[in-house]
């Protein structure tokens, strides 16, 4: 895929104050890419954490996914795409979900990433399946700044805008929560030292040398019983 490691570093903001932080790392694998989103996000109430971990194959498609918010309590669920079994399962509480993978599908990290290099036309749209969902993909005209040039599509349902970059990294979110906006921006780009081409901010793309020492998978699933949809 050409990923390299990065973390990307946000500041949230609702209604134009402060809302919280966010970061999202970017690990390449051999087998893919790990990206792990860690935000603390202040909108009333509660004030949440929130912690998404997505393993994607060479392709940009999802392997595995889990999501843990923690607020008035826990909530954490579980998805395993298998293309071998047909099946992605989703696991939250005491039972699995299993449905059909009858076509591509999508976390929500996933399709973030997805839409950074997806060749798309001003005015055309895209439909994106999700997990018990779907997500179209309208690219917008571009948007320029005094640095670069923007692209930027619009997300329905929801009527998100999200921003890239000229390297095809996220930069910009935008989404009306009840009266008002929620915005994530991106405050700087952080490569590890030694990396070629990278630096703070609009660092360059590079296909990545030697992948990394392979980590202990993050995911642990048991096997419990499935109830088929």
């Amino acid at each position: 895929m050409g990923w390299v490691p990065l973390t990307l570093r946000y500041a949230l903001r609702y209604a134009g104050r402060p809302a919280g932080e966010q970061r999202i790392v970017l690990e390449p694998k051999r087998e893919g890419l790990r990206v792990v989103l860690e935000a603390t996000v202040e909108l009333p109430p509660p004030k949440t954490r929130q912690r998404w971990e997505s393993e994607l194959d060479v392709r940009g498609l999802p392997r595995r996914y889990r999501e843990r918010v923690e607020g008035n309590g826990a909530r954490v669920m579980e998805v395993e795409f298998s293309l071998e079994d047909g099946l992605v399962t989703v696991s939250q509480g005491k039972e699995d979900l299993a449905i059909p993978y009858l076509t591509d599908m999508h976390d929500p990290l996933s399709l973030i990433l997805a839409l950074g290099r997806v060749g798309l036309q001003v005015g055309e749209v895209r439909r994106f399946e999700l997990v018990g969902g779907r997500v179209y993909a309208e690219r917008l005209p571009d948007q320029r700044t005094e640095e670069q040039v923007l692209r930027v599509y619009r997300l329905r349902p929801g009527l998100s805008l999200l921003y890239f970059d000229e390297e095809g990294y996220p930069l910009r979110l935008t989404q009306k929560v009840g009266e008002h906006v929620f915005e994530v921006e991106r405050v700087a780009v952080e490569a590890p030292i030694g990396l070629a081409g990278a630096k703070q901010e609009a660092s360059s793309r590079v296909v990545a040398g030697e992948p990394p020492k392979e980590r202990k998978p993050a995911f642990r699933y048991r096997r419990r019983r499935r109830r088929y949809a």
